[in-house]
């Protein structure tokens, strides 16, 4: 589909952000035809340098976080330490919609209080309040986000989630709440700065256990993968790996009883409820696990999966790439980047059956430079010689 046809086309967003959560935000508004001028100082995104690399040789244009979080956005350099970049920026900004950030920039100073722009800032604590200058690592904000209370067994300590989860769902909120901002300007004609707190976007996907507390003074604890009011919902060791199984329903129960042929654990008193069962967990657990531990992961999904008990085995990477479900959906996508080569990338995180996405490859350092000051501010290549001169692009 060209880009013109595509939901966002139009869109011009200046994405001042570095890492994660912001050029998360900007990758997926580029998928759906946003044009995301990626401003980077000389150095470039600090996620350029970033292990691990492509072919595993240090290069600015090979980290494979880069690549992967700047698809189909273009690159300039410009040096915001400087009174002429700063003011190359606010010509710049005169030309966009939106302005990505995810720190306490010069840039943000400059814009104005009433204007067209969404500013979007994406921040570990927001912008406000006594943490909004601290530090942060995605641990740290794990930790005061409420996660790791709840992370984990019992008996052993918290537990960080894998990956940069707050980041990400930063970056998606920001999205959401980008998108929204937009929308309102239709309507008033007024841009706004869009708050985003990595520590609250966490904090709301906890679900009910604030407001359990709040309503019946009850803190949740950590209970790993088990479930506090059925059983059985956990992790079990198969022959060659794990898989997760979540037999809760009294149908789902009865099946799993059938088959494992210990259809008399259906009249055993001491498993009739989900709650009793949950309550003598252990014991339980060591009648069913030999039955996992004489099969695969495969042949306990697909057995339990035909008499609708929800399973899932625990999947390696490379039984992802070749998992049908994702090709029949076409989600992994191969990008060709000049210094890297070819490669399978993650697709869009949904689908528009009227818009198929931009497929496109993370930029060179610098490598719209041209382009867009040229497009988009007239400067001649005598000026922008200068400037690279001068250590301003």
């Amino acid at each position: 589909m060209p880009v013109a046809d595509l939901p966002l086309a139009g869109l011009r967003v200046l994405e001042l952000a570095q890492g994660i959560a912001g050029p998360f935000c900007g990758k997926l508004l580029a998928e759906f035809g946003a044009q995301i001028i990626k401003v980077e100082p000389a150095s470039g995104d600090i996620s350029r340098h970033q292990t691990p690399f492509a072919n595993d040789y240090p290069d600015s244009e090979g980290s494979l976080l880069y690549l992967y979080l700047n698809t189909a956005k273009r690159s300039i350099t410009l040096s915001l330490a400087s009174r002429t970049g700063l003011r190359l920026f606010e010509s710049l900004m005169q030309h966009a919609d939106v302005v990505i950030d995810d720190h306490i920039s010069p840039a943000s100073a400059i814009v104005p209080p009433e204007c067209h722009l969404i500013y979007t800032s994406i921040r570990p604590f927001g912008i406000n309040g006594p943490h909004a200058a601290w530090p942060f690592t995605e641990l740290t904000v794990q930790a005061l986000g409420g996660v790791m209370g709840i992370v984990g067994d019992q008996d052993r300590p918290p537990v960080k989630l894998g990956g940069e989860q707050a980041s990400y769902l930063a970056g998606l909120n920001a999205v959401v709440a980008t998108l929204l901002a937009l929308e309102a300007r239709e309507a008033t004609g007024r841009g706004q700065v869009v708050d985003i707190s990595m520590q609250e976007s966490l904090l709301t996907i906890l679900g009910n256990i604030p407001i359990l507390y709040s309503h019946l003074a009850t803190v949740a604890r950590r209970i790993g993968s088990r479930h506090h009011r059925t059983h059985p919902t956990a992790i079990f060791p198969c022959q060659d790996g794990y898989v997760g199984i979540a037999a809760q329903t009294p149908q789902q129960w009865e099946a799993l009883c059938l088959l494992i042929d210990q259809p008399e654990l259906l009249v055993d008193a001491r498993f009739t409820t989900g709650v009793q069962r949950a309550e003598r967990a252990d014991e339980l657990d060591a009648m069913l696990l030999p039955w996992f531990l004489a099969r695969t992961r495969q042949e306990v999904m697909f057995a339990c999966q035909a008499r609708r008990i929800p399973v899932g085995m625990n999947c390696t990477i490379p039984e992802l790439l070749d998992d049908p479900q994702y090709a029949a959906s076409a989600f992994f996508r191969d990008i060709d980047h000049p210094s890297t080569g070819m490669a399978r990338y993650p697709g869009a995180a949904f689908h528009l059956p009227s818009a198929a996405g931009v497929c496109g490859r993370a930029p060179l350092l610098g490598e719209h430079n041209v382009q867009v000051y040229a497009g988009w501010l007239g400067l001649s290549s005598h000026e922008q010689a200068r400037l690279r001169s001068q250590g301003v692009l």
